[in-house]
């Protein structure tokens, strides 16, 4: 299914689903998931788990450090689990966009094994502006998190399972 043309979308739409502050989400999360170890790129699968917690402000607030494990924390909050897959369902086609637009400015890049930060080069990275509210910073912050806490030895569809979501 195509995303509808950018002039339809509502401006809550356009602002909350840019597609260049949410490819610039993924790859904030792609280097969260290779800190320790830049060879390893974020599964395409959990890739799409990224925008529908970070975009969503009641579950961003409630993650917790990276001391939790996912797992745990995901058995522990039912009440975001009930709507975590319909919530995947509707960003599939707005982290599609976001992936083929940061493949396209080079901002990520897919191998065989997920997704990986592009080649293109920020400082500091993820760019700043001068108009970044708080809560854009904090999505930034928390999309790196959620990258550093997929597990890493766990098969991948663990956690999607513990969410609902069939890959």
């Amino acid at each position: 299914m195509m995303s509808p043309a950018w002039n339809d979308r509502s401006v809550e739409d356009q602002t909350l689903f840019n597609p260049v502050f949410c490819a610039l989400l993924l790859r904030a999360a792609s280097r969260g998931y290779q800190e320790g170890d830049t060879s390893r790129a974020l599964p395409l699968a959990h890739a799409f788990l990224v925008l529908p917690i970070v975009l969503n402000a009641r579950v961003r607030r409630a993650l917790p450090t990276l001391k939790t494990r996912m797992t745990s924390w995901v058995t522990a909050h039912p009440e975001f689990n009930a709507e975590f897959a319909d919530r995947c369902r509707e960003l599939v086609d707005t982290t599609r966009e976001a992936i083929q637009l940061g493949c396209a400015q080079d901002w990520l890049s897919i191998s065989g094994d997920g997704l990986r930060p592009g080649g293109h080069r920020f400082k500091p990275d993820p760019p700043r502006l001068d108009t970044d509210t708080m809560e854009i910073k904090d999505c930034y912050e928390k999309a790196r998190f959620v990258g550093r806490w997929i597990p890493k030895d766990d098969r991948q569809s663990t956690i999607l399972s513990m969410l609902g979501v069939a890959p």
